[in-house]
């Protein structure tokens, strides 16, 4: 009808210069393939995996819960950390677990490497192992990725098979190896391990299920009742503590120079920070912070800030605020505590 009216209109003034400009660079543009889903997929997945993860949570309610013990799993703790290996290509993370709440026990050191694998319809994650000297040596690289230079792909061990193959489901990835590929000679035993590993990763946990048994089908390691690991990515926050000499609970002190004061940071998964005050005899404590969410009931989740005398895991007291809170802080007169959520430039201690 317009063209009509309007017969001298030509066609780019009658569709508008936007619509037009737009409609050709559509028309240029090529097919989106699997390849480019995949492409997302791993800027996701390398968004949602640096950190710590710790499962305090987990440990704690399976005590609540009278969980059986069969179906428990004993506290661990991952450090991913991204680093920079040119020798190795892109996409490298180095993994630091330890087990207990303990950083000396350390059970497990590797190099992780990530990439579009188009055959598999997946990204693909690779493995390298250190040798024992190279794991004493490497130990905390997270803090320190200087101590990675002299690794190459030629020094450590890569075992094939032992693939994790990340999908995309939602908004989480489901990580699995291919069934009895993962064989890897136990350094303890001198046996054939065969190894399976089944993992969920989403922007704010991952569980864990990994198991082993020898060629015979014999149990080596893992939970028999196939529950795993629930880790919650956890944050850091910096704290300083003030602690009053000499005092006893409900003691005030008459002045500043009455107190010892110190800086620390902790984490919000069952993250511990000691303190002990310059007394002879010293005095030694400790506060653990908790982001509770309860699986029963109805508390709302809570961050809550414990303090501890050592040796005591019964809490003097605590004391919490709001699940998005970035700060939480205690005042019993004797001690005095603030703990302020950190930027992500201090994801890593």
């Amino acid at each position: 009808m317009i063209a009509k009216l309007f017969p001298s209109m030509t066609s780019l003034a009658w569709c508008g210069l936007a619509l037009c400009a737009a409609s050709a660079a559509m028309a240029q543009e090529r097919t989106p393939t699997a390849q480019d889903v995949l492409a997302k997929d791993l800027r996701v997945l390398l968004e949602y995996f640096p950190g710590r993860y710790d499962n305090d949570l987990q440990v704690y309610f399976d005590g609540e819960l009278k969980t059986p013990e069969i179906e428990r799993n004993g506290r661990i703790h991952s450090i991913f950390a991204r680093v920079t290996l040119p020798a190795f290509g892109s996409n490298m993370f180095y993994v630091e677990q330890y087990a207990d709440n303990d950083p000396n026990k350390i059970y497990r050191q590797r190099l992780y490497r990530f990439s579009v694998d188009a055959a598999e319809k997946a990204i693909k994650l690779e493995i390298f192992a250190p040798s024992v000297d190279q794991a004493l040596a490497i130990k905390g690289a997270y803090q320190d990725p200087s101590k990675l230079a002299q690794l190459t792909p030629t020094n450590m061990t890569l075992y094939p098979g032992c693939e994790v193959y990340w999908r995309r489901q939602e908004q989480q990835f489901v990580g699995t190896m291919k069934p009895a590929a993962c064989r890897v000679k136990s350094q303890r035993s001198g046996k054939t391990l065969v190894i399976t590993d089944n993992l969920v990763l989403s922007n704010r946990s991952i569980t864990i299920l990994d198991q082993a048994v020898d060629e015979t089908g014999a149990y080596v390691y893992g939970n028999t009742a196939n529950v795993p690991h629930k880790l919650n990515k956890a944050r850091p926050f910096t704290c300083w503590t003030s602690v009053l000499r000499g005092a006893k609970h409900g003691d005030t002190g008459v002045g500043p120079e009455s107190w010892t004061f110190d800086r620390g940071w902790i984490h919000d998964q069952g993250g511990e920070l000691a303190i002990k005050t310059d007394e002879s005899p010293a005095r030694e404590f400790y506060l653990r912070l908790r982001l509770a969410e309860w699986p029963y009931g109805t508390n709302r989740p809570s961050l809550t800030l414990y303090v501890h005398e050592k040796g005591n895991p019964r809490a003097v007291s605590y004391s919490w605020a709001d699940d998005g809170a970035n700060r939480v802080g205690i005042n019993l007169r004797w001690l005095q505590a603030s703990c302020t959520l950190a930027g992500p430039e201090r994801q890593f201690y």
